[in-house]
């Protein structure tokens, strides 16, 4: 759970592809893509660039990931599961 400021926690539900605009508006994530910022995610705080801390809450806070039809194999972004299929043999 993401702890926001005073120690409270955010409570609110997201769905995972709304994921930077709620870090954006309920927690004040702007700027350069290329500025850090601290996932305040209970017990986490890493450092990440903003352009990868979505990314990082919905993988590895939120457990979002994305199969591959053919051969189930798990991907955490939907660019390199669509560039997987491309090559994913079909099944015999």
């Amino acid at each position: 759970m993401w702890v926001a400021g005073y120690g409270l926690h955010c409570n609110d539900l997201i769905r995972g592809h709304d994921t930077s605009i709620h870090l954006r508006n309920c927690h004040g994530i702007k700027g350069a893509d290329d500025l850090r910022f601290r996932c305040c995610w209970e017990g986490c705080n890493i450092v990440l660039k903003k352009e990868s801390l979505a990314r990082h809450v919905q993988a590895v806070h939120l457990g979002i990931s994305y199969f591959c039809d053919t051969c189930n194999q798990k991907f955490t972004r939907t660019y390199n599961l669509e560039v997987h299929k491309r090559n994913c043999p079909t099944p015999q």
